[in-house]
């Protein structure tokens, strides 16, 4: 009998074992800014854990996108993000919004998808080894003003300098796919070079 029961209670905790879900560690790589470079971090708009894990990559580019949506000035941006992140989550099944930066109309930089994951896209191209940054906004209809032409440049300067990234390879979506992204009106600077030499500027000597 105790041999009966004893056999019962082993299956019980095999049944019980399996039908606990195993959650999976992650690792997030937490970047060390310059004084100068002020980042929103994730911990300051609330970000959530990742959904799930994907292999981790070594950033080598940098691409830069825009969200195609118009921004109206009134939109909270930390707002705005959240929502990006849901909607990520529950409709396209991603880990995490699919860009690592975000720069709204003000300039402001916040941390998006750990940079140490690669990104997503909607578009057919392999984002493993970039690092995306998004300016929210569709730049197809808005043009670029002084604040966030300073962030990309002074972000992009950063994580150049960090992953030791070329400045032919900052670069920008629609060079990888057939996209309008980033819009016209900021592609506009990665096409003359602007961006680049103005990256170029901020490296050490």
């Amino acid at each position: 009998m105790k041999s009966g029961m004893l056999h019962i209670l082993i299956l019980v905790l095999i049944f019980s074992a399996c039908s606990i879900p195993i959650h999976k560690e992650y690792e997030i790589l937490e970047l060390s800014y310059p004084d100068h470079l002020q980042i929103v971090r994730h911990a300051d708009w609330e970000w959530k854990p990742l959904a799930g894990i994907l292999p981790q990559h070594e950033i080598s580019k940098i691409t830069i996108h825009h969200g195609g949506v118009d921004y109206p000035p009134d939109k909270d941006p930390v707002e705005h993000i959240r929502n990006l992140q849901d909607w990520s989550r529950k409709e396209k099944k991603w880990i995490d919004i699919p860009y690592h930066f975000m720069i709204d109309p003000d300039g402001v930089i916040y941390e998006a998808r750990p940079i140490n994951y690669p990104g997503a896209t909607n578009t057919d191209y392999d984002p493993t080894g970039h690092a995306l940054i998004c300016l929210m906004g569709n730049f197809e209809n808005a043009t670029v003003n002084q604040s966030q032409m300073k962030a990309i440049i002074e972000l992009t300067a950063y994580l150049v300098e960090r992953f030791n990234v070329p400045l032919y390879d900052i670069k920008g979506h629609k060079d990888y796919t057939e996209t309008l992204c980033p819009g016209k009106n900021l592609y506009q600077y990665l096409e003359n070079g602007t961006i680049q030499a103005r990256v170029q500027e901020r490296l050490p000597k």
